[in-house]
């Protein structure tokens, strides 16, 4: 009985058809066939071979060295060398050579980028005039009042000057807030005023705008008096100073108040007075009132910052001697006796402050009061520093 007849043998005694027993060894039914059939031309190679007959043998419960030695004896001689193939080549690719044809033209048209990038950035830098927006008038404008605040934002590093014709009147050197944003008084005469608005920024280049503000005279009616706040610009930002507070009312006012301070207005009707701040955003509103009881308010809003210590010192109800140590070095306005109503100021980094009578010497450290130094006639000293 041959090898194949063997393994047909055996599975037909199990009743094990050909296609399940492909199912149950995994090996393909038609390589199952070949080996019953003792066709080794049909199967894939004698190590294959082993392998299928080692599992089948198994599967159907054979002697497997038996198979393997019918099998070794039984199929023909065949050369199980495997076959030497050749290398497969790589395929060559060239090298990128850098030579002058591919060199000048790319160095060229990199000049040219940088170039273009260059002439934009300097049109941009130059050209480009500074933002002016005029917010109030936002157009032509009637209007029957002779003051009129105009109202505008530009770049906030520019400085704004409105020159008002016929005249002219002009109004200069007016700083925007930190958001660009300022405003100013400005007098009107009666029929058509020509408003020129112009900005300058910290690199020399200029913008204006203009408008047309008709002044009607026609109606009369009963107004309270005129006030005209010039400083601050509302939304200004101060460092390390008082906010100086000016304009200027006409003869009707009787009362002139800045934060509820009474200030008293010159002969020409213009006022000005400093006031201090802590720091922060803080308001301020100017109400001029006449004896009649009519009145009329401005009011602005300023921010104060401090980077050194700001001492504002203030003699008031009697003499004192006063001494005053900035920075190490004595302040050579003091060191004598002060009459009563002395204002003084004094900007360092550390500000020291002696006294002879403490009870009249009133202190403000960064727009804050700090009050008399002590009581009358007690000698005292106070030091503030940078905050």
């Amino acid at each position: 009985m041959t090898l194949g007849e063997t393994l047909r043998d055996a599975r037909e005694k199990k009743g094990i058809a050909l296609d399940q027993a492909g199912e149950d060894t995994r090996i393909r039914e038609k390589f199952l066939r070949a080996l019953e059939a003792d066709d080794w031309q049909s199967l894939p190679g004698a190590v294959y071979t082993r392998g299928f007959l080692r599992n089948y043998g198994e599967y159907l419960a054979l002697d497997i060295e038996e198979l393997m030695a019918a099998f070794q004896s039984e199929r023909p001689l065949q050369n199980d060398t495997p076959q030497r193939l050749d290398p497969i080549k790589p395929i060559e690719r060239g090298a990128l050579i850098f030579t002058p044809k591919l060199v000048v033209p790319a160095v060229i048209a990199a000049g040219v980028v940088i170039f273009v990038g260059w002439l934009y950035y300097q049109f941009v830098s130059f050209a480009v005039p500074p933002r002016l927006a005029i917010e109030e008038p936002a157009a032509e404008a009637l209007v029957q009042a002779q003051e009129f605040t105009l109202r505008g934002h530009t770049v906030p590093d520019g400085k704004v000057s409105v020159t008002v014709f016929p005249g002219p009147d002009r109004y200069s050197d007016i700083h925007p807030a930190s958001d660009g944003g300022f405003s100013v008084a400005i007098r009107l005469k009666p029929g058509p005023n020509h408003v020129e608005v112009e900005v300058l920024d910290a690199s020399g280049k200029v913008n204006s705008a203009t408008r047309i503000i008709r002044l009607d005279t026609s109606v009369t009616s009963v107004q309270g008096p005129q006030l005209v706040l010039e400083q601050p610009a509302n939304g200004a930002t101060y460092t390390d100073g008082p906010v100086t507070v000016s304009g200027h009312v006409d003869s009707s006012v009787a009362a002139l108040l800045v934060n509820a301070t009474p200030v008293q207005p010159q002969a020409d009707g213009r006022f000005s007075i400093t006031v201090s701040f802590a720091p922060g955003q803080q308001s301020i509103r100017v109400v001029a009132r006449t004896a009649a009881g009519a009145e009329v308010q401005e009011q602005r809003t300023v921010s104060v910052t401090y980077t050194h210590a700001v001492v504002f010192v203030q003699i008031k109800g009697g003499s004192a001697w006063l001494l005053a140590v900035v920075d190490g070095t004595q302040d050579a306005r003091t060191n004598k006796v002060y009459p009563d109503g002395t204002t003084l100021t004094f900007v360092g980094k550390q500000v020291s402050v002696r006294t002879g009578n403490a009870g009249v010497t009133y202190l403000t450290y960064n727009g804050q009061s700090a009050g008399a130094m002590g009581q009358g006639g007690q000698a005292a000293e106070r030091t503030f520093a940078t905050p």
